[in-house]
């Protein structure tokens, strides 16, 4: 069963899918550390799909 939503801790990565144009649906201080934050997104293969080329983009810059 896949879930609706899929949870980033990434701020880079949530900056990119906004960026983008996906829109988070929630955002929530993590409870296991109160320092970071998590963002939350409708998951979706469009998402998948800019999740992976902004880790092809990230691997060209180093």
């Amino acid at each position: 069963m896949e879930s609706d939503t899929i949870v980033i801790t990434q701020s880079r990565m949530a900056g990119w899918l906004m960026f983008n144009g996906f829109k988070k649906v929630n955002e929530r201080l993590d409870l296991k550390d109160d320092n970071r934050v998590i963002y939350i997104f409708n998951n979706s293969p469009q998402l998948r799909k800019t999740m992976s080329h902004y880790n092809q983009f990230k691997a060209r810059l180093l």
